[in-house]
Order: C-alpha cells, then structure tokens, then sequence
C-alpha cells in the first residue's frame, strides 16, 4: 500500500541557519544514495525522495514528508546505517526529550496517492491535523474529497490540497492531515473543520 511518512522534529533554536540547510542537504544525498541502490525506481526525476520544511514558530519544527511503497519499505530505510548516519548529522539540532520526534504513515485521502514533490514549493503553507470519532470518519472523508475537487488543478501544476488519514494511531480517534496552500481559503475549509473541535494547525515553508 503506497503511503506517505510525516515525520515532525521540535527542533531547539538558535542555530546557524546555513549549516543546517546544509545538514538537511547532506541527510537527503545519504537518504537518495540508499535509494538508488536498494530502491533504484523509486525517485521522481529531479527531485530528492524527502522534502523538508521549517514551522514559522520560535522555536520551529522540522516537518519531514518521504513516499514510500509500504510501511515497511520505510522501516527498511529506518534500520540501515545510512539513516543512523543521518540522525547522527541532525542530533544537535533536535530538542532532546521523549516527545521531540513525532513519525507516521499516512493513507492518502484523496485522488494523488502519495506526496511525491515537495508542497508548495515557493510559498508557506498550512498544515492541519483533525481528530474526529471513528464513526465520523466516512463524513469528514467526503467532505475532504469535496474540497479536493473544488480545488482542482490543471495536470502538472502543484496541487493546492493534499489530505491522509493517519496509519499508525495515537487513540480511538481517526486523524486526518490536510495540507492546503493559501491560495484555498479558510472558509473553504470550514466544512471540514466543523467536524471537530480538536485540531491543530500550523505553518511551514519548503526550504529543502
């Protein structure tokens, strides 16, 4: 089943911003070079297998999303040395403590089964994480399928919504992830936020 990982860092702040750009460079040749050799068809042409970006918050998070074939093709990434190397060249950034790394897997909610490019790629954006009660699920799953169509794009050009259901759950609850550009407007939302009052949203920005 073709998924896509999320991965969120609470980074600690204060850092030289150039040479963790070129950190977060370094881990994606390492992570593209393992690729290649184990997983050669995998890569979209021009593109790293990763895209990576900063919350605008202070301190920000580092927002990490990959497309794998399965879960488990990622769990294969997850145990080789290349990946310890890569944890190894982002340790210091990361704010120590048992919750500041947050990893899933998502289930595409809509017609493009994977993130397999970056999302808004010039611009920031938001992302947003709705948790409503299993029997919920079906209704905020075609309200996201609305919204998607609504917001429909020409071929080729990036999409301005992309939602997934999360895989691998915290709780009863079914969570759905919904990034959106800005070029959709809250209010377009509010079919979707009206299913619940737990929700989080925040802002990112491409930067790798």
């Amino acid at each position: 089943m073709p998924v896509t990982e999320l991965a969120i860092l609470k980074l600690r702040g204060g850092h030289d911003q150039l040479e963790f750009l070129e950190a977060l460079m370094e881990v994606q040749e390492l992570q593209d070079e393992w690729i290649h050799e184990n997983k050669p068809c995998h890569l979209e042409p021009n593109a790293n297998l990763s895209s990576m970006y900063i919350e605008e918050a202070d301190p920000p998070s580092l927002l990490i999303t990959a497309p794998w074939d399965t879960p488990e093709a990622h769990g294969e990434w997850i145990q080789s040395r290349e990946n310890q190397d890569c944890n190894g060249k982002l340790s210091q950034y990361i704010r120590p403590g048992c919750d500041s790394v947050l990893m899933f897997h998502m289930d595409a909610a809509g017609a493009v089964k994977q993130m397999r490019r970056p999302f808004e790629s010039q611009r920031s954006f938001n992302v947003c994480r709705l948790s409503v009660a299993p029997a919920k699920r079906d209704a905020l799953h075609q309200a996201y399928r609305r919204l998607e169509e609504e917001s429909r794009v020409e071929p080729g050009a990036e999409p301005k919504v992309w939602g997934g259901w999360r895989i691998e759950k915290a709780g009863d609850n079914e969570d759905l992830v919904v990034f959106w550009s800005d070029q959709v407007t809250r209010d377009r939302l509010k079919p979707l936020l009206s299913f619940t009052d737990d929700i989080i949203c925040r802002r990112f920005t491409h930067v790798a």
